[in-house]
């Protein structure tokens, strides 16, 4: 039985901590047998997975595209989805969503809650896409806030989130484990690529609203691939959506998208609005060592001032154990199934 995540290039934590988590989890139950497949923590239920004879769903959700064509068929046993948005659009009952699977780090010694007295500091942690253009570690220092790069050493992250008394979240999974580890988080935006359809879906198992602050751009770069985002199918942020208009617009977008020349147009788009423009501020930038960021740098570092003094937000202890000890009933499903 082997399990199935998302693996980025370049690293992202949300991702890479499925490489360690289970084993942690269930020691030596897993193994390099594709027949039989865990679907784990992460957005990846697309018609991207791969054939297996026999595929485990376990508190992974739904965010991009069509699951499987053969998803629900005797192959597939759904042990739990990441939330209810997921689970609507699996046409899955109620009971088969619980929450992300990144909670059960609480139940880890390694990484065990620390207490409000040994905590200290404010963090944020930028979705990873925020790298490739942003400024993000400036705006960071200017604002008094650690700078927590995504893409870092999965078990390293934790440990900040673990040890800070603040997080600052982009990166969804960011608020997942500061919630898991006791830690209060603010939902942040840095770009319309922020999907406001993921962290409904998360949400809403721990009864919490979903009010990001949005950040805005951090440079010129930043600033024009955000615009061109919702050209090529890339904007995921819906302002002040709720659920139901949530699932409405990933219906509408899963269907445009599924279109025969939408392939073509959105790399056509993409190269148009985005590759061309950046490389072109790049040369600009080199050649005249012009520093063309300042303003957006300023203004982003003001708002993450403002944000690092609100209270934050935190699942209650109740709704937060009720979900862990129904992860770990599913845990002891799974390790029946081998």
């Amino acid at each position: 039985m082997k399990i199935y995540y998302y693996k980025s290039a370049h690293g992202n934590f949300g991702d890479d901590l499925n490489a360690w988590i289970w084993d942690a989890l269930l020691p030596g139950f897993f193994d390099d047998n594709e027949n039989v497949r865990v679907s784990g923590i992460g957005t990846i239920i697309t018609s991207a997975m791969p054939p297996a004879k026999k595929w485990y769903v376990f508190s992974s959700g739904v965010g991009y595209g069509y699951p499987p064509a053969n998803f629900g068929d005797s192959s597939w046993e759904t042990l739990c989805v990441r939330g209810p948005l997921s689970a609507e659009i699996l046409g899955l009952p109620k009971d088969k969503f619980i929450t992300d699977g990144a909670a059960l780090l609480n139940t880890l010694a390694e990484v065990k809650p620390l207490t409000e007295a040994e905590r200290k500091g404010v963090i944020f942690v930028p979705h990873h896409h925020a790298l490739v253009t942003g400024q993000w570690e400036k705006v960071c220092q200017q604002a008094g806030v650690e700078f927590v790069n995504p893409q870092s050493d999965a078990k390293t992250v934790i440990q900040k989130i673990r040890n800070a008394k603040l997080v600052l979240a982009d990166a969804m999974h960011a608020a997942i484990i500061a919630d898991a580890m006791r830690v209060p988080w603010v939902p942040l935006i840095t770009s319309s690529q922020i999907n406001t359809f993921k962290w409904l879906d998360w949400t809403q198992t721990i009864n919490l609203p979903y009010r990001p602050t949005v950040l805005g751009s951090s440079s010129l770069r930043e600033c024009m691939r955000d615009k061109g985002l919702y050209v090529y199918g890339e904007k995921y942020h819906l302002p002040d959506a709720d659920v139901e208009y949530a699932v409405s617009y990933f219906k509408k977008q899963r269907e445009l998208k599924n279109k025969k020349w939408w392939p073509h147009y959105h790399d056509l788009t993409r190269l148009a609005l985005y590759r061309i423009p950046n490389k072109g501020i790049q040369i600009i930038e080199k050649a005249t060592k012009l520093n063309l960021d300042n303003s957006f740098i300023d203004n982003a570092a003001n708002i993450l001032l403002a944000a690092r003094k609100h209270p934050g937000f935190l699942s209650e202890d109740n709704q937060f154990n009720n979900n862990v000890e129904r992860l770990l009933a599913g845990i002891d499903i799974l390790s029946k199934c081998k």
